[in-house]
């Protein structure tokens, strides 16, 4: 009754409600909607081009990664959840180009720099990078981390390779070279497997992490953009924007469960599942929309106006 209380207090709304947020390239901003009632509570500024977008585990705070333009960016957003404002900015300097991010379990945020080759850890209050752990890639671009948050799996394009870092002692500890242009990435909840995509093949790479090597590879997929894993497990969910589609996978038989028109012209890029793993998010880059899936029926159940370009989606669950 007190976290409740606390809650409806912040801002945030009662306990186990949902937030969508969704960061709009183009117009430098971060779109909320309450998923409720599917009604948009604020638009938010950002740095340039936010690419990525990553909510805490309380759904208190969110982060946009301002990637940037023509010219590299090279600072992150923070936003108050509970008064729907801009809490600060983080200048990541010399750090350019932030791109994938996370949160941890303790409230630490994991983000890529291209640039810097590494993965940063940041003090979002404090305002400050704590932590490097160089990948030694090129184009470290998506983070992924399971539910223990104790390691981290980077997605480096130019590469075609996932990296493996230790977040205890922030050093890289072992790469796989898997594919080709590999920028998709989600790690199974239980921290059993990196799922991978290849933008060149059209395939998703699937790799064992105690024995480092891949055990499958999903093809026919077009560009396998983004990866997405559910929570809790049991699906994967693969957007290609080629063809207006996203495809649901069972993530322990590899099975693919469905395939899901999001309608002509729609270009599904960044996304999310929710907690109950029921249905995903997926932001619609050619027509300015995000798409809510049924996942059992492999449907769209609505659509919700963003802004430019959107892109990175995230979803803010008030503990």
């Amino acid at each position: 009754m007190i976290g409740a209380f606390i809650s409806v207090v912040l801002g945030l709304g009662p306990v186990g409600s949902e937030l969508l947020l969704v960061a709009n390239k183009a117009d430098h901003t971060v779109t909320v909607f309450d998923l409720a009632s599917g009604a948009p509570v604020a638009t938010l500024p950002t740095g340039a081009g936010p690419h990525e977008v990553a909510v805490s585990a309380d759904g208190r705070w969110a982060v946009a990664t301002d990637y940037g333009t023509q010219v590299p960016g090279g600072t992150l957003t923070v936003l108050d959840l509970a008064s729907r404002t801009v809490a600060r900015t983080i200048d990541l300097s010399p750090h350019k180009r932030p791109h994938g991010a996370v949160f941890l379990p303790d409230g630490r945020l994991l983000v890529t720099s291209e640039t810097s080759q590494a993965v940063l850890m940041v003090d979002i209050e404090r305002g400050v990078v704590t932590g490097t752990a160089p990948t030694n890639a090129r184009t470290s671009h998506m983070v992924a981390v399971p539910a223990d948050g104790r390691r981290a799996y980077t997605a480096n394009i130019a590469d075609g390779s996932v990296t493996e870092i230790d977040l205890a002692s922030m050093t890289a500890t072992r790469t796989l070279v898997a594919s080709r242009t590999t920028e998709g990435i989600a790690v199974t909840p239980d921290g059993r497997q990196v799922w991978l995509g290849s933008n060149a093949l059209g395939t998703v790479t699937v790799i064992d992490v105690a024995s480092w090597t891949p055990i499958d590879t999903l093809g026919g997929l077009g560009l396998p953009y983004r990866v997405n894993a559910a929570p809790g497990g049991g699906v994967m969910v693969v957007s290609n924007p080629q063809a207006d589609s996203a495809y649901v996978f069972d993530a322990a038989t590899r099975a693919r469960r469905a395939a899901v028109f999001t309608g002509a012209g729609t270009q599904p890029v960044g996304g999310a599942v929710g907690r109950d793993g029921r249905r995903a998010y997926l932001a619609l880059q050619g027509t300015n929309q995000v798409a809510e899936i049924d996942l059992e029926a492999g449907s769209v159940l609505r659509y919700f106006p963003v802004g430019s370009r959107p892109d990175g989606v995230a979803i803010a669950t008030v503990r």
